[in-house]
């Protein structure tokens, strides 16, 4: 993919995640990020739909990141993701005062649900599961759609038997997205995962349309806190 694709889709994909909003080329061209004409925006973005890259609803002119776009994005177009120091400083002044290694680790995870505005599920062990930020996963604009919002109850309902994947997905001490379809708790959602110590996973799940960026800086400040 060239430069100029790179950066198209660049800016597709994150005023996407922003806006929750299909992005057009009259939209981009106002934006003066690129400095080529309208003309020239239309046919990249027409390209990059036929790439697979891109897709558009039938009620909107606009282009959206297809699960091919985002997953190229992650690797290859997100800034680095450095932890967030002032979400560890907050973590770390919250549980400042609990002894209990388990109710720390679920008070961090209410913290990470609320500022990321998505789900949050915490397995201790494989039989062992803590969720919280439901709310905040079901107001995003994407469940507007009931089938969609049916589709992903149905991970929750099926968490318990899927999670031990996700031991067997990511190591000690990693942060990991998966998109799509390689989310095995379901498809219909991306993780960002993490595994802070032996024997706990936390989960931050959302739409494909999730901040990645902003999430595994959550995450990697969570893990600084959770390391013993």
């Amino acid at each position: 993919m060239n430069i100029r694709k790179k950066k198209l889709l660049q800016i597709v994909v994150e005023h996407y995640i922003e806006t929750a909003i299909p992005v057009g080329s009259k939209a981009i061209t106002d934006m003066g990020a690129l400095d080529v004409s309208g003309a020239t925006v239309r046919n990249e973005l027409r390209s990059l739909e036929e790439e697979g890259y891109l897709t558009h609803p039938h009620t909107s002119s606009g282009r959206v990141p297809t699960e091919k776009g985002y997953k190229f994005y992650i690797e290859h177009l997100m800034e680095e993701k450095k932890a967030n120091k002032k979400g560890q400083k907050e973590m770390e002044a919250l549980i400042a005062e609990i002894e209990d290694d388990v109710q720390k680790t679920k008070h961090i995870a209410k913290y990470i649900s609320i500022s990321a505005q998505n789900a949050v599920i915490v397995a201790f062990g494989k039989d062992r599961l803590y969720y919280t930020g439901m709310a905040h996963l079901f107001s995003q604009p994407e469940f507007q759609n009931y089938a969609h919002t049916v589709d992903v109850s149905t991970i929750f309902d099926e968490c318990e038997n899927r999670i031990g994947m996700l031991y067997d997905t990511i190591k000690v001490q990693e942060v990991e997205i998966l998109v799509g379809s390689d989310n095995p708790l379901g498809a219909a959602c991306s993780v960002i995962i993490s595994r802070p110590k032996e024997g706990v996973i936390m989960s931050l799940m959302g739409p494909m349309r999730m901040d990645y960026k902003s999430g595994v800086q959550l995450l990697q400040a969570m893990q600084q806190i959770i390391n013993i």
